[in-house]
């Protein structure tokens, strides 16, 4: 029996079978491909290291690395067994704490101490810390109540014209006898404090009045030599609220020094420094030297001390225009003859015995 040939097979069913060959040969190859896919997958998850060199920059200069801040190492943990451990100290925070304001206490200045030579006093008919009841006492109560009332202001009381120049027409007339005896009596007042200046430094006379005085004083403040007030200033042993200022070291140009615009900075700085103290100027005498024409405009008062008998008319009238810058001028007449002397009875105490008329003997 011979094989028949195939049918022949149009062109529909060629194409129909080819398309069935081609999906059976398609199946495997998928499953494959998935396989392979999911290696490729895993790949991909897998970090990828790379091998890069450094960058340098492009200048010739290195670039050094900024130092990194390391922190202290740990400390290590303890061998000792849990039980006996002691746990690690707490780190207790550091605070700064803001500078301390150190306030020192205002300086006390503290100034020597002199003593009164009471036989001097008493040969010069002056007033004495132990005799406060005599007729002299008396009489400078009065001029220093006069010389307060100008002083204090006349609402607030507070001691304002606290500068009193005492100076006189010619030497010989009693300003130094007037200048400590107003001194002594001011200072007898009670909370009031007392400055007396000897700016007489070409004769200086009130030096006289006390035992063992220092050597520098008005004019080694004014030179330089002495640049603080209270290394001239020496205080009264026997008169606690009364301090001196004596004339100082001698100098060929004193009557400038006195005239100087030194003098008036220190006229004005007493004043306002010590607010509760009179200041009690013995100057020389107007008609025999300029300064005191000059010292009269830094003062806010002035006595001229006129003497009985020896002083003229028209001399006292041109000291008076000599000095005629301080608007608060006063007279204080000394040396009173027997005729014009206040007649004081016995009463508190006051003229318990009879005295003469004060003869000043020093300028």
């Amino acid at each position: 029996m011979t094989d028949k040939p195939p049918p022949s097979l149009n062109l529909i069913e060629r194409m129909a079978q080819r398309m069935a060959q081609q999906k059976d040969a398609a199946a495997p190859a998928a499953v494959n491909g998935a396989q392979s896919s999911g290696v490729s997958a895993e790949r991909r998850a897998e970090p990828q290291f790379t091998r890069t060199e450094p960058v340098r920059p492009a200048s010739v200069s290195e670039v050094r690395p900024s130092p990194a801040i390391v922190a202290p190492p740990a400390p290590e943990p303890s061998r000792r067994s849990p039980a006996n451990a002691e746990a690690p100290a707490a780190a207790t925070p550091v605070s700064i704490a803001a500078p301390e304001v150190v306030r020192r206490a205002p300086s006390v200045e503290k100034s020597r101490e002199v003593n009164l030579d009471f036989r001097v006093l008493r040969q010069n008919g002056m007033i004495t810390p132990d005799n406060m009841a005599s007729v002299i006492s008396n009489e400078f109560r009065g001029i220093k109540r006069k010389v307060l009332q100008k002083a204090r202001d006349f609402n607030s009381r507070a001691t304002v014209n606290n500068l009193v120049m005492v100076t006189s027409s010619l030497p010989g007339e009693g300003k130094t006898f007037t200048s400590l005896n107003l001194a002594i009596s001011l200072a007898a007042e009670r909370g009031l404090q007392v400055l007396l200046i000897d700016a007489d430094v070409i004769r200086p006379s009130l030096g006289n009045m006390f035992k063992a005085i220092p050597r520098d004083g008005l004019t080694d403040l004014l030179t330089g030599k002495t640049t603080r007030v209270s290394d001239v200033m020496c205080r009264c042993a026997e008169i606690p609220n009364l301090a001196v200022m004596f004339s100082g070291s001698a100098h060929s140009d004193s009557p400038e020094l006195i005239s100087s615009g030194k003098m008036a900075d220190l006229c004005k700085d007493l004043s306002t420094r010590y607010p509760d103290r009179m200041i009690v100027i013995d100057t020389p005498p107007v008609l025999a030297s300029s300064e005191p024409a000059t010292l009269a405009s830094y003062v806010h008062q002035l006595l001229m001390v006129v003497a009985a008998d020896q002083t003229s008319r028209h001399e006292l009238r041109k000291s008076l225009e000599a000095v005629a810058s301080c608007k608060n001028i006063s007279l204080l007449f000394n040396k009173a003859p027997r005729w014009n002397e206040a007649e004081y009875t016995p009463y508190y105490g006051y003229a318990t015995t009879p005295n003469a008329a004060p003869q000043a003997t020093s300028s």
